[in-house]
């Protein structure tokens, strides 16, 4: 592994020649990895496309569940899925093992055990940010509800990205306090690296250097980055994150890693034989590591499709990918941008493969979302205003892979002026 980022040194992805690889050599050999498909795939930000390989890796094992017996055939899987875990540790940084991340079935469920296994004080302040999450949002809001939490608001300018300036002069909203609050004053800093709903990219590194700075841990959702972006140098307590998204990994399956010394700090999410112990009756213990918010039984299926994702990924070499996903993403947000009344919501240079579309007047998004998939063949997703606080209406998302090319999103937006006044 490469000492500056953690990830093995590959310099070809696949298909390659030798030497240096552009976009484009990239985009055949991923799209070539793949069955062929009648549907224009622009969600990965929902689910990506798997590869063939790694639909094929989760038919023979559950082949070996039926002929071998399900825990005989997990057992036989058990260096993959070890080796599963350490490829994400390297993906998050240097300073994280294997024996730090533990499986999930999502990054949602893996949110909800770590913050219900999170110690905080009476009256504890939490920071995040208007643009989390939905389902992370309602876990926090039950939290502050049951314990007494105020949650807070973490300085950002009119896009949605954090305003590290107005952080470093005690930025962070608190009606409780009656005043702004600096991160020394919070107990928790949560936020997802790349929301859902907006394309762009928090400036994570620089918040976490200043959590560290203040000893204030800090719970980054990497659900929306990791494999589209670079994250190894957050230095975040925890992460939590999913397959099914830009790793290209199935459903069913997420994580939790933890950075060295802040699992002893936790408690027990959810009680079981997987994650505590009985002492003679008393209140259970936690076990040691990571493993204390595990969950037992799980689709280990999944775990083993993730776990080719990621061979594929690290061996295509992830900065490849990263460039890839941008330069997509900056072509489609050039050719959408005013496609049939539809404005992008998201600065031109981001590094975020998500394209977010603002409706014209009286234009559902659900309904043209079905029609594009109907009468297009073209897969995007319609965004509820209940996904994040920042949100005033619904919108279209458009979020491209390095298996699409620039022609998809140019279909996209052909289709998007074609739908013009349609009802």
């Amino acid at each position: 592994m490469t000492e500056a980022s953690g990830w093995p040194a590959f310099d070809r992805a696949p298909g390659g020649a030798g030497g240096e690889v552009t976009g484009e050599h990239l985009g055949r050999g991923w799209r070539a990895a793949r069955a062929r498909s009648a549907v224009t795939h622009l969600d990965a930000a929902g689910a990506a496309r798997p590869s063939a390989a790694t639909v094929a890796a989760q038919v023979e094992f559950l082949r070996a569940e039926a002929e071998l017996g399900a825990y005989v055939a997990e057992l036989a899987v058990a260096d993959v899925l070890a080796a599963a875990r350490s490829t994400l540790a390297g993906l998050l940084g240097p300073d994280l093992a294997g024996d730090d991340v533990v499986f999930h079935s999502s990054a949602s469920g893996a949110f909800a055990a770590l913050l219900a296994a999170w110690p905080l004080p009476e009256r504890a302040r939490v920071a995040m940010v208007p643009s989390e999450y939905g389902s992370n949002r309602l876990v926090l809001e039950a939290r502050a509800a049951l314990a007494g939490v105020d949650l807070l608001d973490l300085p950002v300018d009119e896009q949605g990205v954090v305003d590290l300036a107005v952080l470093d002069r005690a930025g962070i909203s608190s009606a409780g306090a009656g005043r702004p609050l600096g991160l020394d004053e919070v107990d928790l800093v949560v936020f997802p690296h790349v929301p859902s709903q907006r394309g762009f990219v928090q400036p994570a590194a620089g918040i976490g250097r200043r959590c560290a700075a203040a000893g204030v841990p800090l719970v980054v959702d990497v659900a929306q980055s990791l494999g589209q972006v670079d994250t190894t140098g957050i230095q975040a307590s925890a992460y939590v994150g999913t397959s099914r998204k830009w790793l290209c990994g199935p459903r069913g399956v997420g994580f939790v890693a933890l950075r060295a010394g802040v699992a002893e700090r936790l408690g027990v999410a959810v009680p079981s034989l997987y994650s505590a112990r009985s002492d003679q009756g008393g209140p259970p213990l936690p076990l040691p590591g990571a493993a204390r918010i595990s969950v037992g039984e799980a689709s280990v299926v999944a775990r083993v499709g993730l776990a080719h994702a990621l061979t594929e990924l690290v061996e295509s070499g992830p900065r490849l990918v990263f460039d890839r996903i941008a330069a997509l993403a900056a072509h489609g947000r050039r050719v959408l941008d005013g496609a049939g009344g539809w404005r992008v919501r998201d600065r031109p240079d981001s590094a975020s493969g998500i394209i977010t579309l603002r409706p014209p007047e009286g234009v559902d998004p659900v309904a043209v979302r079905d029609r594009l998939y109907r009468d297009e063949q073209v897969l995007t997703s319609a965004i509820p205003p209940t996904r994040s606080r920042d949100l005033r209406g619904p919108l279209l998302r458009a979020s491209a892979h390095a298996y699409n090319e620039p022609g998809d999103l140019d279909r996209l937006a052909r289709a998007l002026a074609a739908d013009t006044g349609r009802a």
